[in-house]
């Protein structure tokens, strides 16, 4: 009877420990990461982020911004882009109230993270994309959470405007084959208005080759009438010049 109480404790024992092995559950990590730890990392970004002033801010903006253009520094890149982006966000989305959702998301070789914080306007997320093989950060943004009608009208509008760039466009290259068939036409209409300027001058040269003959008629006739005064052939003398008296 001992030795059965022995086996049925020993037995209970061995139960609870396989329940309790089996009740505790295994963290995930992300290269040597946890959940927890992205998380307090995100919410301690944008803490640093909404406790900025607006001198502070912008003072950031210019040293981040002139590290990011003198130097090849890869961290400097990434605090002026999410610098910029909070600049851009904090006017819209009013005061902070807290902090809300936390997704972490591994595709491939890539692992994003958002945190999505609640304001008084409108809600805001903060987006870290790491390098999954060594946890580098590769991108760090913060966007405004827009509704689904917000985001429908946004479709909406950048649908009709591409429809009427598509018709602008279609309307333009109208214009120029047609144009093709206007220009013949307006050549033809200049070679008419030319054409009488032609004609208008042509009795002009007309008139000088008559004025001139009528010069080379009037000289054989003055050289005839002194030949037979004179007794002579017309070959003994040229007249060279003709000076008319009115």
């Amino acid at each position: 009877m001992k030795k059965k109480l022995v086996f049925l404790i020993g037995c209970l024992t061995l139960m609870l420990c396989f329940c309790a092995c089996s009740a505790k559950k295994t963290e995930t990590t992300y290269g040597g990461y946890t959940e927890e730890t992205l998380r307090l990392n995100a919410e301690n970004t944008a803490s640093s982020l909404i406790g900025l002033s607006d001198e502070a801010l912008l003072q950031n903006l210019e040293y981040y911004g002139s590290m990011a253009s003198d130097s090849e520094d890869a961290s400097a890149a990434l605090n002026y882009a999410l610098l910029s982006d909070w600049s851009e966000v904090k006017p819209v989305v009013g005061e902070f109230q807290g902090f809300s959702d936390f997704t972490v998301d591994k595709t491939g070789k890539t692992l994003t993270t958002t945190l999505l914080i609640k304001f008084s306007n409108r809600d805001a997320k903060i987006i870290y994309v790491f390098n999954a093989n060594n946890m580098k950060i590769t991108a760090m943004n913060v966007e405004p959470v827009y509704s689904l009608s917000e985001i429908m009208s946004k479709a909406a509008l950048n649908t009709v405007m591409g429809i009427l760039t598509v018709f602008t466009i279609l309307i333009l290259i109208s214009l120029v084959i047609f144009a093709f068939n206007v220009i013949p036409y307006l050549e033809k209409k200049f070679k008419e208005k030319d054409a009488p300027a032609v004609a208008q001058s042509a009795p002009a040269t007309v008139s000088a080759t008559e004025d001139v003959t009528d010069d080379l008629e009037l000289v054989a006739v003055i050289a005839a009438a002194i030949a037979a005064d004179t007794g002579t052939t017309t070959d003994s003398f040229v007249v060279r010049s003709i000076k008319r008296r009115y």
